[in-house]
């Protein structure tokens, strides 16, 4: 074959290639249109934004019974917190889910402390007419969940921490979290790597990838809830980019929680290590560690035993 016969083929290859590309690339953009503009509607359509002195605070509130105030973790909003507390905490409860400082339509602004975060929970509640409630802190809305315990004594009856963070993260971001973030701030690609990645991104986020594999159903479609209900991504992306310089309350500080505290974590959670959990039960006197062998940040395959641990733990708390 002449090299100018070979020159041809091989342009028309590359040509092909080029069009089952865009044809490719097309299809994938149509899909995620459809998919983001469904995800923005379902954010939308299910909170409502209250007004504070130190801010606006975004919450949705569902169910009867006694209340429990919802705070979400890292790349998620409300409607993480809402999935994340139905499941740990069962029926039978008011549940009062928020989106913490840049996430959805909670704004962030320049004071977005975990001191101010406290201080809207607080007014939320006075809003709702809510006395008190049981707290639930998941990963990174650990830290305002602690503060709110400690600044407001009266307004809590018990405190649920799930994976939590209770010590600075350090200044150094690790780059597994660096690369997640630059996902994060385009709504395409993150949904792209979602769709073609999806338990590696998994693992990425506190689902280890072998126990996403061996998930029963019902968990595998509460593992694909928590990955989905971080659509669209582009409002949340101040909060989540923000997470690295909150600072907890000191061990000394933590002391002086009284709240009867329930701790949830796994040794092999590698977002927020074990030694969190530690600290934790070190500081706060009237608490408890359940800890798991594995169970990764998530903790997915361990929620029926949470459930069960947190409503006895209530029940003997009252």
């Amino acid at each position: 074959m002449s090299l100018r016969r070979r020159g041809i083929i091989m342009k028309k290859v590359i040509l092909f290639i080029v069009i089952l590309l865009i044809v490719l690339f097309t299809v994938l953009y149509i899909q995620f249109r459809g998919g983001i503009a469904d995800a923005r509607q379902r954010v939308l359509k299910g909170s409502d934004v209250f007004s504070t002195e130190y801010g606006e605070i975004e919450y949705a509130v569902e169910g009867e019974g006694p209340a429990a105030l919802l705070i979400h973790g890292a790349g998620g909003g409300y409607d993480q917190g809402m999935l994340i507390g139905k499941k740990a905490l069962g029926d039978g409860f008011k549940f009062v889910s928020v989106s913490r400082f840049g996430y959805l339509r909670s704004p962030f602004i320049e004071e977005s402390t975990v001191e101010n975060q406290a201080a809207i929970y607080a007014a939320l509640l006075d809003h709702l007419e809510i006395d008190q409630a049981v707290i639930l802190g998941a990963s990174a809305g650990g830290p305002s969940a602690l503060q709110f315990a400690h600044d407001y004594p009266d307004r809590r009856s018990a405190l649920v921490l799930l994976s939590s963070v209770s010590m600075f993260m350090g200044d150094e971001i690790p780059m597994s979290t660096k690369v997640i973030n630059t996902i994060q701030k385009s709504d395409f690609s993150f949904w792209l790597v979602l769709k073609m990645f999806r338990s590696q991104f998994a693992e990425m986020v506190g689902i280890p990838q072998i126990l996403y594999e061996e998930l029963s159903p019902e968990d595998k479609k509460y593992a694909d809830n928590m990955l989905d209900f971080m659509h669209p991504m582009s409002p949340r992306s101040p909060g989540n980019i923000h997470e690295a310089k909150i600072r907890p309350l000191t061990g000394e500080a933590m002391g002086t929680i009284s709240v009867p505290t329930i701790i949830f974590h796994a040794k092999d959670d590698f977002l927020v290590t074990y030694d969190h959990a530690e600290f934790l039960n070190k500081h706060i006197n009237n608490s408890v560690l359940v800890s798991f062998e594995k169970g990764g940040h998530a903790l997915i395959a361990e929620t029926v035993v949470i459930n069960e641990r947190i409503r006895d733990f209530i029940t003997s708390s009252q």
